[in-house]
């Protein structure tokens, strides 16, 4: 008889709870990957999910506005930071084809877009548009992503990297003085380089961004 057969009542309760572990352990494998990876039917926060096929008209305009609202969204937010135009200076630039479409695109979608469920016409209309400007838009975010300041001269480009510093700067200033100084010198810069751009580009600052630097670190008036 083999000595080990009279381990075996006493080895098997330690074999099942081995099981048990493993089997526990790959079980949570499973689901940690399951969770990294957006399933079926559900979508991550803030972003518009797919309309079902065949969904009603009312349906796929509802989600046409989401999306719609989402473009509008992030479009203002770039308008309005001098920052984000620096960095991104081609999605501020109409004559850079991607950009250019996209802001055709938008301003289509714009005119269809109502706060009321609209005529079937111009609900079907307004959903096609949306999605053309929610495409375009990301087409015109990984053009600007690629291109950067690769239209402007070097000294722009130089311009562009001193007015980047000086906003950060501006934003980042422990005192109101420190503040002021960095937005004027931006704002002298950011004027250079519109006139030295302006003679060959389509690009201006945006008026949004222009009064956010115009505005801020100045003092406020008393009442």
């Amino acid at each position: 008889m083999s000595p080990f057969q009279d381990l075996g009542p006493l080895l098997w309760p330690v074999i099942v709870l081995m099981w048990v572990i493993v089997s526990m352990r790959s079980r949570a494998a499973m689901y940690r990957r399951w969770r990294m990876h957006p399933q079926p039917g559900q979508r991550r926060p803030g972003v518009p999910g797919p309309v079902a096929p065949g969904a009603s008209l009312r349906t796929r305009w509802s989600a046409a506005k989401e999306r719609y609202a989402k473009v509008a969204g992030e479009y203002g937010a770039y308008e309005s930071d001098p920052l984000q135009v620096l960095r991104l200076p081609a999605l501020a630039d109409p004559a850079v084809p991607s950009t250019g479409r996209f802001i055709d695109t938008f301003h289509e979608a714009m005119a269809l877009h109502t706060d009321e469920f609209p005529p079937e016409q111009m609900a079907r209309q307004f959903v096609q548009a949306a999605g053309n400007a929610v495409q375009a838009w990301e087409a015109a975010k990984e053009a600007a992503e690629k291109l950067r300041a690769s239209r402007f001269t070097a000294e722009e480009r130089a311009l562009i990297a001193q007015g980047i510093k000086l906003l950060e700067l501006a934003e980042g200033g422990s005192t109101p003085a420190e503040q002021e100084a960095a937005f004027a010198a931006a704002r002298g810069v950011l004027a250079k380089l519109e006139r030295s751009a302006g003679a060959r580009l389509d690009w201006r600052v945006p008026r949004v961004a222009r009064q956010r630097i115009e505005r801020s670190g100045k003092p406020r008036l008393e009442p």
